[in-house]
């Protein structure tokens, strides 16, 4: 075994824990200051494998139970497969052009399938024996899921076939007059009795709606005798239709599939393993959401919709026409992913043309199978309309980040459903209004809920009400805490006759199906009434259907930027929609039982809006692809939206693309779009995602100047014609060709070069317009860019801020490369007229009187290979800081003082609970149980994690604990970073201690510090050392004895290349100097301008 070379340094250690040169002398040193933590993360293969990533936080695990995981294997699944295993024909319709049919080329490649997952599960078996394989996901996502202990997970990335390990998670879906409002009327039309909506738009479309079930004896869902047979399934198996008996007749008349309601199942299988007790195992809807949300989508037309007894109606879904098929993968407590993803494969196999899925997930696409399976689908020939979140108003909060998604935001209508509040006191009166669904109140007397001192549920009325609390009055509540109709329920026990709900903050207000009567105020003015006057009545109004104001973001609506792609994509109502309702809600948030409608809010109500609008579109354009449809209604869009305060224009980030307005995507004449294939490899690259054909243009890298390409195809029998036009924000520009040409039937390009100086922190946002010729509807594309420089840096200095007429100056160049891999940089430098240029040196060329022009490659950063020696003395000292608690296989990022480590400055660590350091900061993919290698025999390696520091490396937990401490310590001219773990090896409570010191500065001082009283051990498969961010060091399964000190040496920084302009003053002006450079590594061109004026003697 080798052993580390011992050094003497000459360094001493002084009481207060700062290391000082011996015999310095110096005063005693500062007390430790903390630093506190910044982040915490909880941690040639087939085209889809090379997408999917492991989700590194399923590693945090540490007792025996059961738990559900995703196994991606290294192959395609069959909705995706293009072709490329000896003797076994593509699969995939975006390769063979047709839906799947289960014909021979499917049968043959599922059958190597199963090959597949049978050597996978023999391999599974011998190292997991007590994993237990689950459903089996062939059409699309291409893996298995199981089940397994908990602490057991560590082992299956292990398993030969494995490409990623993926969370099973526990989702939640996220939850009239806006399909006239969206447009859809226009379609809906011509059938219909004196313009009625016709119960026929959207036939010939399957519509499969992934939620928590249906109510399938629910009126929206009736066969009203207009619509053809479904057609039989490719495959000729039987469509499933298990609804199961209704609860609520006496009679067993388990439910039949009709023209209308296709089809029902349950894919439950992951869910009822964790939660056995679901009310209904069946594909029956004990929620609401999913009957919310079909009926939404493609609900029959519906002359009454009565809510509490009071006509609301008519009401329709968006596609009447269109068949349904109904996949329930949520149960009360959430949806697991891979019951969602096996609902995929089969609403694929059933035909389906349009998915809606109004639940969250795909914040990693490349680490969510549902969102890998959703890739599958779109290559399937499936469109798929997903919601946003409901985690607005804050930016980066946006769900479904993939661009084979069409990400739906939530805005309002122009109905809303409205009541007035009347507040009266002795002296005083006050009229307020708010959002009400419910029977009016009052006169009452109105109490505050937090004033009342018995009362335990305090101001969001949190808990029941004591029978008798509140009678005969009605309670103020504040939202938030607890559901808001569960509130309502809470003051009803306790006698109150009606409830005041009030925003704490300007948020949207909503109309639940409450307890009892009740108004949703949309600020906390009622407040300012109650706290001036005493002894208030109240008068609640009943509910009416008003008119509104449309166009006006939810408040709750998700906010991008997320991704590479720019998300959302576009917004759709989702404020009041009226729709259907279970009638047997099984939690009290459901609200009273026996209503059949609801007019409720969220992403969830807006995403199938979309998905029925695509619908819409598919029947009256059936050979238009899913890409195809998501370009119509993201080009058409209205963008005159505001945000939540009803005045502020919502840009890209909050309402995508626009609201929909189907008439007008009815009508494009141009599309925008790309193949999956396109999609696999392009999607997650960071240079070239800006170049996928998508109907938006996203650039989260913007280092000047930007030149991207979208291929415009036209969908008509005619030549097109389109006048072209640009919007962009301050210092900023979108160049267009001032009109573009389309053949019929063909495609042409349309350049976009984007260019901005400004100065932000953060995105800007543009838009191209496109006007048709023959006065076809005009269409945009929306852009959003943030200026901001990539791996190769560009900086120019002038040696004179200004320079007199016919005298000289001179400004160098340089560029510097701050990644590891070389980067062929081409660097042109322009002047402005006014100067001209007199000589050049440092290899650059004079290309004519005021061009300068340098081409090379700079390479990439060699970091210095690490090694590790001992100390003669010792460092250790306990760090006297409240620690920080770090859990099993956690690590926590600290923003820190810049230190030196193989040749490169940092300002970042990673502290990660299994005993090492992550230099610069990391993310879950370096959390690492055992460093790399067989035990005795550690080896550093190019694999994930890299600049690595590593006092002992071996799997701990911090969870059971005192945790990390990070502070800077001070003494004798040193200052220091000092990381010290206190956790237990895995499985025990034997505590490890050790430490890491990081001098401060630019130059390299690294220290390993030990307990020499309390050495840690008692493992296996540990390591010492340090690996630089190649994977270049040492790591040595020698036990802690002696402090030890890193050295790095070789390396070299990254390449800088630097030249400089001697320049003259020819004529006064205020002048620039514009140096532009391009190079494979970065997106775009990067400029920087100076300014340097020319001004006369």
């Amino acid at each position: 075994m080798a052993t580390f070379v011992r050094i003497s340094c000459g360094f001493a250690l002084v009481a207060g824990a700062a290391v000082i040169p011996a015999g310095g002398g110096a005063a005693a040193p500062d007390g430790p200051q903390k630093l506190q933590p910044a982040s915490r993360i909880t941690a040639g293969r087939a085209p889809t494998s090379r997408l999917a990533k492991t989700d590194r936080s399923l590693l945090d695990r540490t007792d025996g139970e059961r738990i559900p995981v995703l196994v991606k294997l290294d192959h395609d699944a069959v909705a995706s497969y293009a072709g490329g295993v000896p003797g076994l024909a593509a699969t995939s319709p975006a390769a063979t052009g047709t839906r799947l049919r289960g014909g021979d080329a499917e049968q043959a490649y599922e059958q190597y399938l199963a090959q597949r997952e049978q050597q996978f599960t023999s391999a599974l078996a011998a190292k997991l024996p007590s994993a237990t394989v689950g459903q089996r996901l062939r059409t699309v996502y291409g893996g298995v899921a199981l089940t397994l202990p908990a602490n057991e997970v560590k082992k299956l990335l292990a398993v030969e076939g494995v490409v990623a390990v993926q969370r099973d998670e526990l989702r939640e879906p996220l939850t009239d007059s806006s399909s006239s409002f969206i447009g859809a009327d226009v379609l809906q039309s011509g059938a219909g009795a004196n313009g009625a909506p016709t119960s026929q738009a959207g036939k010939g479309v399957v519509v499969g709606v992934l939620d928590t079930g249906a109510w399938p004896e629910h009126p929206s869902f009736a066969d009203q005798g207009v619509l053809a047979a479904p057609p039989a399934k490719t495959d000729g198996s039987a469509r499933r239709c298990d609804f199961g008996d209704n609860p609520l007749t006496p009679a067993k008349d388990v439910f039949r599939c009709n023209n209308k309601l296709i089809g029902g199942a349950a894919f439950l299988k992951g869910y009822l393993e964790a939660f056995p007790d679901e009310t209904y195992k069946s594909a029956r809807d004990s929620d609401g959401h999913g009957t919310h949300t079909a009926s939404t989508a493609a609900g029959d037309v519906l002359a009454s919709a009565k809510v509490f007894g009071v006509e609301r109606g008519p009401v329709h879904g968006v596609a009447p026409g269109s068949w349904l098929s109904v996949y329930k993968v949520c149960g009360a407590n959430g949806c697991m992913s891979s019951d969602s993803a096996a609902a995929v494969a089969q609403a694929v196999r059933d035909g389906v043309d349009v998915v809606n899925f109004s639940i969250s997930g795909g914040t990693d696409p490349f680490s969510d199978p549902v969102e890998m399976a959703f890739l599958d689908a779109y290559a399937a020939g499936v469109f798929v309309a997903a919601s946003a979140g409901n985690s607005g108003p804050d930016a980066g909060t946006v769900n479904h980040l993939s661009p084979w998604v069409t990400t739906v935001a939530a805005s309002t209508q122009r109905r809303e459903f409205s009541a007035g509040l009347t507040l009266q006191s002795a002296t005083a009166t006050a009229q307020l209004s708010g959002a009400s669904l419910t029977a009016g109140a009052g006169p009452a007397p109105l109490v505050r809920a937090g004033d009342v001192a018995a009362y335990k549920g305090g101001a969001t009325c949190a808990k029941p009400a004591k029978k008798g609390q509140f009678t005969g009055q009605i309670v103020v509540c504040e939202r938030g805490g607890n559901p808001r109709v569960e509130k309502g329920w809470n003051v009803r026990e306790g006698g109150a006759v009606g409830m005041v709900l009030y925003n704490p903050k300007l948020q949207d207000v909503e109309t639940d199906n409450h307890w009892l009567p009740t108004v949703h105020l949309a600020d906390p003015a009622v407040l300012e009434f109650l706290d001036a006057n005493t002894g208030i009545t109240a008068t609640i109004t009943a509910g009416q259907a008003n008119a509104g104001t449309g166009d006006v973001m939810a408040a709750f609506s998700s906010r991008g930027p997320g991704g590479l792609a720019l998300k959302p994509d576009v917004t759709a109502p989702g404020v009041q929609i009226l729709a259907g309702h279970t009638p047997t809600p099984g939690a009290t948030a459901g609200g009273p039982a026996g209503e059949l409608f609801q007019a409720i809010a969220g992403t969830s109500m807006s995403s199938p809006h979309v998905a029925g609008a695509a619908a819409l579109l598919a029947s009256r354009h059936p050979d238009w692809t899913p890409g195809e449809l998501k370009s119509a209604l993201m080009t058409s869009a209205v963008t005159e939206v505001t945000i939540e305060d009803g005045k502020t224009p919502a840009g890209p980030h909050e309402m995508g693309a626009g609201r929909i307005a189907v008439d007008r995507a009815d009508q494009v004449t141009l599309t925008v779009s790309d193949s999956s294939s396109r999609m696999m490899s392009m999607a997650d690259d960071e240079v070239r995602a800006v170049d996928l054909n998508l109907p938006s243009i996203n650039a989260p890298i913007m280092p000047g100047r930007l030149s991207t390409v979208r291929t415009l195809r036209n969908m008509t029998d005619r030549t097109m014609t389109y006048a072209v036009a640009s919007t962009a924000p301050k210092d900023s520009s979108i160049s267009v060709p001032a009109a573009v040409t389309v053949p019929a039937r063909g495609t042409a390009p349309l350049p976009v070069t984007i260019y901005s100086r400004a100065v932000v922190d953060g995105y800007l946002s543009g838009e191209i317009r496109l006007t048709a010729a023959d006065g076809s509807p005009a269409l945009h594309l929306p852009v959003a860019f943030r200026p901001s420089q990539g791996q190769v840096t560009l900086a120019s200095t002038c040696t004179a801020k200004k320079v007199t007429l016919a005298r000289t100056a001179q400004c160098t160049v340089t560029a510097a490369n701050t990644g590891y891999d070389d980067a062929p940089v081409d660097l042109t430098t322009r002047l402005d007229p006014a100067l001209a240029v007199t000589g050049v040196d440092g290899g650059a060329k004079l290309d004519g009187p005021r061009e300068v022009s340098h081409d090379t490659t700079l390479r990439g950063i060699e970091p210095g290979a690490p090694d590790v020696a001992e100390l003669d003395d010792r460092v250790w000292k306990p760090l006297d800081v409240a620690p920080d608690a770090i859990g099993d296989e956690e690590m926590i990022n600290y923003d820190v003082p810049g230190f030196g480590y193989a040749g490169q400055t940092y300002q970042r660590i990673g502290v990660v609970s299994n005993g090492y350091l992550v230099v610069g900061g990391g993310t879950a993919q370096d959390v690492r149980i055992a460093p790399p290698g067989t035990d005795g025999e550690q080896a550093p390696d190019p694999a994930r994690p890299n600049n690595v520091l590593a006092p002992y490396w071996t799997d701990l937990d911090g969870s059971a604990a005192d945790g990390v401490r990070v502070a800077t310590v001070e003494g004798g001219g040193v200052e220091w970073i000092v990381v010290e773990w206190r956790v237990n090896r895995f499985g025990t409570e034997d505590t490890q201690r050790f430490q890491v010191w990081l001098a401060i500065g630019e130059d390299e001082d690294i220290r390993f510090a030990y307990d020499a009283k309390d050495l840690p051990g008692g493992t296996k498969g540990f390591a010492v050392g340090a690996e630089n961010a190649l994977g270049k060091g040492v790591l040595r399964s020698e036990q802690p004895g002696p402090d030890l000190r890193v050295r790095s040496t070789g390396g070299h920084p990254g390449g800088v290349a630097s030249y400089t302009v001697k320049l003259r003053g020819v004529m006064p002006s205020d002048a620039r100097v514009t140096t532009s450079m391009t190079s494979p590594e970065v997106p775009g061109t990067t400029v920087v301008r100076t300014r340097i004026p020319v001004v006369a003697p």
